[in-house]
């Protein structure tokens, strides 16, 4: 390989790693701020939860619609955290396949694993911001409370778009150390 073209690959090299690193420092803060909302929401679990206990054996008045707020509540547990447990590398994985593999057919394999979850949570994302606009227009409402199921259901399109950026960034960190040989904390 001549000069000329260790300069341009060099180059190339530089703008993706600005590009990922520009892409990564504006999704990260994103990705906390969701991880803390939902952490916020699993305390108010605990202490909804321990409420309505309270109220229903001591005081024998339970809390009306527990049940509804509950299952509103679970949409932003599950989906705002999302993103940022796959940025620790939190998720549950069976890894006995990959661990076997070496080397570059490692990386293009955790490629393709992660480019179908993008293609499933981008499929996500779409249907379920569709279903949220729909349930928006119509004004749909939980059936004892009266509550509008749009806030909780926006937090499904909302935690799936930030993993797909998470994904993506992850893709193209694993093709750049599989085909060029960069490290990915290079990236």
């Amino acid at each position: 390989m001549g000069e000329h073209s260790k300069e341009k690959l060099e180059g190339e090299m530089s703008a993706r790693k600005q590009l990922i690193s520009y892409i990564d420092r504006w999704v990260s803060p994103v990705e906390t701020g969701l991880n803390i909302v939902g952490a916020v929401l699993i305390g108010f679990l605990m202490l909804f939860t321990v409420g309505e206990i309270v109220g229903r054996y001591l005081f024998n008045s339970p809390i009306k619609g527990h049940v509804e707020i509950v299952q509103l509540t679970m949409a932003g547990v599950v989906f705002l955290g999302i993103a940022f447990t796959q940025k620790v590398g939190g998720h549950v994985r069976m890894e006995f396949v990959v661990n076997a593999l070496k080397g570059r057919l490692r990386l293009i394999v955790e490629s393709f694993t992660l480019l179908l979850a993008l293609f499933i949570f981008a499929m996500i994302t779409v249907n379920s911001l569709q279903d949220t606009l729909y349930c928006l227009s119509i004004g749909d409402n939980t059936p004892l409370l009266y509550w509008p199921t749009w806030p909780s259901k926006l937090c499904i399109p909302v935690g799936s778009f930030f993993l797909c950026l998470r994904l993506v960034i992850q893709i193209i960190q694993y093709l750049s150390q599989a085909v060029v040989g960069v490290e990915r904390r290079e990236l």
